[in-house]
């Protein structure tokens, strides 16, 4: 099942001035040096947020002042921080769009804070699932059981991870 199309508006390749914005805010973001340069890469707007697209596909979600890789972006950059590990139960329910629950998380990256963009990795084989937003500090979501721990923005198989693709 393909999901709806994901409406991108005001599509265009990236200057050098953006191209060095971009790779501040997600240096900052993943801290992991980026070398996004102009004309590879493109930006564009949808309704809710901002994308950077490379070979057609999203390839970063800018969130306010606030840059984050996508799904397919992880895909291709091998990250060690910022990750929220989840057991193999809780996969498919992420995959269509629920929040992750302080019950099915066996694991986080250290430096987590509540209010932080993250991403949902598996516990098998480290590959990301989601984009989502902390809502609880890391040790908390350790501690805790019960409950919200990441709310969802962004997961394999929605609009923005179906951007792109070819029937």
């Amino acid at each position: 099942m393909v999901a709806t199309q994901l409406e991108i508006k005001k599509r265009r390749p990236i200057n050098k001035k953006e191209a060095k914005l971009f790779n501040k805010l997600l240096t900052e973001a993943h801290d992991f040096s980026f070398t996004l340069s102009a004309g590879k890469y493109e930006t564009a707007k949808s309704r809710d947020f901002d994308v950077i697209i490379q070979k057609g596909y999203i390839f970063a979600l800018l969130l306010g002042d606030v840059a984050h890789l996508s799904v397919r972006g992880l895909l291709t950059h091998v990250l060690e921080t910022g990750w929220v590990q989840v057991d193999m139960g809780a996969i498919p329910f992420i995959c269509n769009g629920a929040n992750v629950m302080a019950a099915g998380i066996n694991d986080v990256s250290p430096e987590i804070s509540k209010g932080q963009f993250v991403w949902i990795r598996d516990e098998n084989h480290h590959k990301p699932l989601g984009i989502g937003r902390a809502l609880l500090d890391g040790k908390e979501i350790l501690e805790s059981k019960h409950g919200k721990a990441i709310k969802a923005l962004h997961y394999i198989g929605d609009k923005i991870w179906e951007y792109g693709v070819k029937d």
